[in-house]
């Protein structure tokens, strides 16, 4: 009772914000930026990232989303041989956390949401998981509508699921950083590289031929990264899935001369991840031509 309140609650902040011509959404983006938002001429590339998400419905969109789905349109456009070459191996998936069978996990592995962001939880080897404990916190994982306030039209669209996938590490035991592509109109604009996400989270930009930018993007600024040595196959496999999209961002894993995909991204930070400087947003956003609203 207590989620399906809550889920009307969550639909009717949406609905009003958007009858009242986002006021909600514009207050939030102000805060975020230091700068109005402006969906009737968007110029920037977070405003444009405000623009997708409240009026782009690519019915591609909720199925890229959903880390389930998503593994299908992998191997329908990449073929099935160089999908199972770079798909993480997925060990389980089921409707609720009762459907999974648990003593047949292997001692690592990564326990996640098809929906939404940050819903994992990483068993690595001489960990145990509480199952009954996890069962309440996948339950709160499966009644949570992700993105409705903010707009995030795909999540609303995706049947909740629990995946169960294989825990990649690197040579030193520790969860490898991310490559994150961010495509616009079918060209690499720039390269995040996502490091020690759960101990000391930095980011770093770089062209897509692996120049350091000086820029930060909401979190804090790491240090120079070696350039990968798959980063020409990462670039063309991005080019690859982005073909659909005027944005995506095409997020790959690199482990020696292993590549990983990880997930493709409609909406980065919901469109309130600050640049610094500034320039840098509108820089991108010049880059982005919109497709004609629907």
């Amino acid at each position: 009772m207590k989620s399906l309140l809550r889920k009307y609650e969550e639909q009717l902040v949406a609905k009003l914000d958007r009858l009242l011509g986002f006021p909600r959404e514009k207050k939030r983006f102000l805060k975020a930026h230091d700068y109005p938002l402006n969906l009737n001429n968007p110029k920037s590339f977070n405003e444009k990232i405000c623009h997708k998400k409240i009026y782009d419905r690519n019915p591609l969109l909720p199925i890229i989303a959903d880390k389930y789905k998503v593994r299908g349109y992998i191997k329908e456009v990449l073929g099935k041989q160089l999908a199972d070459e770079i798909l993480i191996p997925l060990l389980a998936v089921a409707d609720t956390p009762n459907g999974i069978n648990f003593k047949s996990l292997p001692n690592e592995y990564v326990i996640k949401s098809n929906h939404g962001s940050s819903n994992n939880i990483i068993i690595k080897d001489g960990d145990t998981l509480n199952v009954d404990e996890f069962k309440i916190i996948a339950k709160k994982w499966l009644t949570q509508l992700y993105g409705t306030r903010s707009h995030e039209w795909a999540y609303d669209q995706i049947p909740r699921k629990i995946i169960v996938e294989q825990l990649l590490k690197d040579e030193s035991g520790n969860v490898p950083p991310d490559y994150k592509f961010s495509m616009i109109n079918g060209q690499c604009a720039f390269i995040q590289v996502d490091n020690e996400r759960f101990e000391n989270f930095n980011r770093t930009l770089f062209t897509p031929n692996w120049e350091l930018l000086d820029v930060s993007w909401k979190r804090k600024r790491g240090s120079s990264v070696a350039k990968p040595q798959n980063l020409e196959k990462m670039l063309k496999l991005a080019t690859i899935l982005s073909k659909p999209f005027d944005y995506i961002r095409v997020d790959f894993y690199s482990l020696g001369d292993k590549i990983f995909f990880g997930e493709l991204t409609n909406y980065p930070a919901r469109g309130r991840g600050k640049f610094t400087p500034t320039e840098f947003d509108f820089e991108m956003g010049k880059k982005w031509t919109l497709p004609t609203k629907n």
